[in-house]
């Protein structure tokens, strides 16, 4: 268990105090792995004392131990699969146990994610998601494309106006022509942070359209820009991350979106049906 997940499971036990220290972690996480305890106790108006009881509140034996766990992960979360290979599920002596060990990797990001994130992040991203006035545009590079995908097939169905980005190199640009100020994005992108998925929430952020992150970390380039984040682990049981919290992520806030728009969404339900069926979209009809 990381820091950002202790901190989640320990929220609602912080004081004051602890609660600006917190804070202050999370919007500054990279920097923790040089920052001295005193100047970060400086910063949030604290004393070095109180900072001290912070960290070891969360289960550090002392600052230095934290520095070190954010300097592995910034290091790991750059790191390629290439680079993980051999280091991950090395333990595992068969096929069988390196499965049941990725079972149980997911299992502990899901809950991990659940206790990290509380309802309250999924409910606040849903309520900004139907209260935007212009256009959803959905993104995610790579493997993050599967979760952005997901995504995309499920708030269409709930909101007026969703449109799913594409990586198309030569196109991309082009796609963003259109973006203004009541415009939106929601932007997928855990480790090893795609390049083109910043320069699109860049973009985003420099014509005052609203960025919303779903990804792995506040260390993440584009969190400095998001004015909403929704953060999930995933570390793998072998060379390769584990989307699994993320599929969860996306799956939650669908759901309370599609709960906030119950009374608008069931016209475009039963319009959505009567194309389905003309289009033969799926095997077996419903009787």
């Amino acid at each position: 268990m990381n820091l950002l997940e202790r901190i989640g499971l320990r929220r609602d036990d912080l004081t004051e105090s602890e609660q600006a220290l917190a804070r202050y972690v999370a919007m500054n996480y990279a920097g923790l792995a040089y920052e001295p305890a005193a100047q970060i106790a400086q910063k949030c108006d604290v004393s070095a004392a109180t900072a001290t009881r912070f960290f070891t509140k969360l289960g550090y034996d002392s600052f230095a131990d934290v520095q070190r766990e954010v300097r592995e992960q910034i290091e790991q979360r750059l790191s390629s699969p290439l680079g993980r290979l051999g280091t991950k599920g090395a333990n595992a002596e068969s096929m069988t146990d390196l499965v049941a060990q990725t079972m149980e990797r997911d299992l502990r990001n899901i809950q991990a994610a659940s206790a990290g994130m509380q309802p309250s992040r999924i409910i606040g991203m849903a309520e900004i998601l139907v209260q935007s006035k212009g256009t959803l545009y959905v993104y995610g590079e790579k493997k993050a494309h599967a979760v952005a995908f997901y995504l995309y097939a499920q708030l269409n169905l709930c909101l007026d106006r969703v449109v799913m980005l594409t990586s198309e190199q030569s196109l991309l640009a082009d796609r963003l022509l259109q973006v203004g100020p009541d415009d939106s994005l929601l932007v997928v992108d855990p480790r090893r942070y795609a390049r083109s998925s910043l320069y699109v929430a860049q973009t985003f952020s420099e014509r005052s359209a609203q960025v919303l992150l779903l990804g792995d970390s506040e260390t993440s380039p584009i969190a400095a820009m998001a004015s909403f984040g929704i953060h999930c682990p995933v570390e793998g049981a072998s060379l390769f991350d584990s989307y699994a919290a993320l599929m969860f992520a996306a799956n939650a806030l669908s759901n309370v979106v599609a709960a906030l728009r119950k009374t608008e969404i069931a016209d475009r339900l039963k319009e959505a049906e009567r194309l389905w069926s003309r289009f033969e979209t799926f095997a077996i009809k419903d009787k």
